[in-house]
């Protein structure tokens, strides 16, 4: 006979158990069932082959690009499971990751195939940051969640493809936006281009450039180099351009921060009254953060654009440095961008990757910044693009670019390419080239590699003392 001590013991046992199985237990189909032991659980086996590189073009977005089976997950019993297929350009999947298939799922043992386009793998790989025109080690894996619980997801084994992304275009509105007119340096002949005001963000309209303006002259705001689409008006500073509108007055001479918005026509131009005695560089990167470190460049002129253009012919080693004003960090400069940058105040140490000799430039008013090779320090008469990309393939002439009157070094153009290799060349000359193995950006080297350029038109930008450049689709 069971006691009611015994009754109590049976009953006490019977709903721990109960709770235990409330705990490790999901949904299936409105009941309860009761998952085993986390550490029998099976992940799901990615069978994916990807064969050989893949070149992805735009002609062909709708195309199936892959078949990514997978063995599905083991749970030790039949649950509700959304499998992922994710990709990430780091083996580790530590950096950033993007989904381009998604399935919901049961039972263990068996296999399940995601088909994805290519505009599908094309987006993810421009979601992740990937420069199209140019091969990446893409990494896959499968990822599998059981519905409904909070239980940590398992992970596939990992796969790599070599593909070759596309882009249609990377601009907003228009791909450049620049300011011209009597009162700027170019004149009504040649714009100085803007920039856009938050590069790395979705705001793709909003334009800015820190620019020197000759008083009683005036200015407008054209887009793509071309009269087609520009945009004027008579107020200042602040005011609303609308197309073919008058030319906007300038009324004293100095420095200006000019921004513009490509979308609604506002702009806004504020007069820079900041000036500097002094301007130096100081960190572990020319010796140490101690006054005593302090290395000074040379200011161009005293007044006018040139009292706020600063060079010199630095030493530096691998490290950190900043730029100062008045040897005080009362007013100091910093960025994360190298070789060259936009500092802004209080910002990070920039970093010197590679001690050497190197030139430096530096706009007090902007904050720009170039850190460059001493034989590219004294600027070019011209800067062109020659090679089988261009009409004139390697016999030349040249296809010249266009140098920004405000900097000696930046120049761009608004060109269309065929497919084929280019480089970039100084006066007409093989005496100074670059030429880098990537596209449609990097870093060009006397008498690197050709460039290998792919078909469009592209807003093309090259800085002569840093080698960088871009082909903005």
């Amino acid at each position: 006979m069971l006691t009611n001590k015994s009754l109590i013991k049976i009953f006490s046992t019977a709903l721990l158990a109960l709770l235990i199985l409330s705990v490790v237990s999901c949904e299936e189909d409105g009941e309860k069932v009761t998952l085993p032991d986390a550490e029998t659980f099976a992940a799901p086996e990615l069978l994916f082959e990807p064969g050989a590189p893949k070149v992805l073009l735009p002609e062909d977005d709708a195309d199936l690009l892959y078949e990514i089976p997978w063995k599905n997950a083991n749970y030790g019993i039949n649950v509700s499971i959304r499998y992922e297929v994710e990709i990430s350009d780091s083996e580790d999947f530590d950096g950033a990751v993007r989904t381009i298939a998604a399935i919901e799922g049961r039972g263990p043992g068996e296999t399940r195939t995601a088909r994805v386009t290519v505009k599908q793998m094309n987006d993810a790989m421009l979601a992740l940051g990937l420069p199209a025109f140019t091969q990446h080690e893409i990494y896959f894996r499968v990822k599998s969640t059981v519905n409904g619980t909070t239980l940590e997801p398992l992970y596939s084994n990992v796969v790599s493809a070599l593909i070759t992304g596309y882009r249609i275009s990377e601009c907003g509105n228009f791909c450049s936006v620049g300011i011209i007119g009597s009162a700027t340096p170019g004149g009504w002949s040649t714009d100085t281009d803007m920039r856009l005001l938050d590069p790395s963000g979705t705001d793709r309209s909003t334009w800015t450039v820190t620019i020197y303006l000759t008083g009683g002259q005036h200015v407008k705001f054209r887009a793509m180099d071309s009269w087609d689409t520009n945009w004027g008006s008579t107020a200042f500073p602040t005011g609303t351009g609308t197309q073919n509108g008058p030319d906007i007055p300038i009324p004293t001479s100095g420095y200006y921060n000019v921004t513009f918005n490509d979308e609604t026509g506002a702009y806004r131009f504020v007069l820079i009254t900041s000036s500097y005695s002094q301007i130096g560089i100081i960190g572990t990167g020319v010796g140490g953060w101690s006054d005593s470190n302090e290395k000074f460049l040379t200011r161009s002129g005293p007044t006018g654009a040139a009292a706020h253009i600063w060079t010199g012919t630095i030493n530096f080693v691998a490290g950190e440095v900043k730029f100062r004003a008045n040897a005080s960090w009362s007013t100091n400069w910093g960025g994360t961008r190298y070789p060259s940058g936009y500092g802004i105040n209080d910002g990070p140490n920039i970093t010197i990757p590679t001690g050497g000799t190197y030139f430096v430039y530096f706009n007090s008013a902007s904050g720009e910044y170039l850190i460059g090779s001493v034989a590219n320090s004294a600027p070019y008469g011209t800067v062109g693009m020659i090679g089988p990309a261009t009409p004139n393939g390697w016999g030349g002439p040249d296809t010249d670019l266009i140098k920004n009157p405000a900097n000696p070094y930046r120049y761009s153009r608004v060109f269309t390419l065929v497919a084929g290799d280019l480089k970039f060349r100084a006066d007409d000359s093989w005496t100074v080239n670059w030429g880098a193995s990537s596209f449609p950006g990097g870093i060009g080297v006397q008498d690197g590699a050709n460039i290998p350029a792919q078909a469009g038109t592209y807003f093309i930008t090259f800085n002569s003392l840093t080698g960088e450049y871009y082909f903005l689709k």
